[in-house]
């Protein structure tokens, strides 16, 4: 017999409470594909919402230090509404956070480095980069669980406690497209507002 036929001397399994609200973590995040091309949308990393009403990046993100260690996180960020114009402003400016938080820039650095390091050639340049994220939990619809809608960036005063000796400045790989997760179910489709 082997320890795949009997469970008798097996830890219980894990609690998975929610993360505390307004929680700050260091994170690593990953995009799933989700193949929706268009004209704009070139690269598939953008996914379709089940009503075809918007596009949004189905992210995951993983938490790499302390208590929370290894948990994950799955937070959409919105590109597109037929509903709203904001839907897509706001993704932008979450794109913009993360950049900032992952290449350790202060949102008012205007410096042509700065500048380089907020350009992108496509949403894979997004995929792996560590950042710093501050955890909420939203309570609406059946069930409240964890997302990420705020990204710490070295204007906040923590900033350095969580990136730390590793300033979280990593080069854009403008040429490899890295592979998602793909044994994790993402959120769904609904849109913030």
């Amino acid at each position: 017999m082997t320890k795949w036929n009997n469970f008798n001397d097996v830890e219980e399994q894990m609690s998975y409470e929610l993360i505390p609200h307004k929680t700050i973590a260091k994170v690593q995040m990953y995009i799933k594909q989700g193949n929706h091309l268009t004209d704009e949308f070139k690269d598939g990393y953008a996914t379709l919402s089940k009503s075809g009403t918007s596009v949004y990046l189905a992210c995951e993100f993983v938490i790499l230090e302390d208590e929370y260690e290894h948990r994950k996180i799955w937070s959409n960020i919105g590109l597109r509404s037929d509903n709203s114009a904001l839907y897509g402003e706001i993704g932008r400016s979450t794109i913009r956070a993360i950049l900032d938080s992952a290449h350790s820039l202060h949102p008012k650095d205007k410096s042509p480095e700065a500048e380089k390091q907020r350009v992108i050639k496509s949403f894979a340049d997004l995929d792996n980069l560590v950042c710093v994220a501050e955890i909420t939990i939203n309570d609406k619809g059946d069930k409240p669980r964890n997302e990420i809608k705020t990204f710490i960036t070295p204007a906040h005063p923590r900033y350095e406690e969580y990136m730390g000796s590793r300033s979280g400045k990593f080069a854009i790989n403008n040429n490899v497209q890295k592979q998602a997760p793909t044994s994790e179910e993402f959120l769904e489709d609904k849109i913030p507002f």
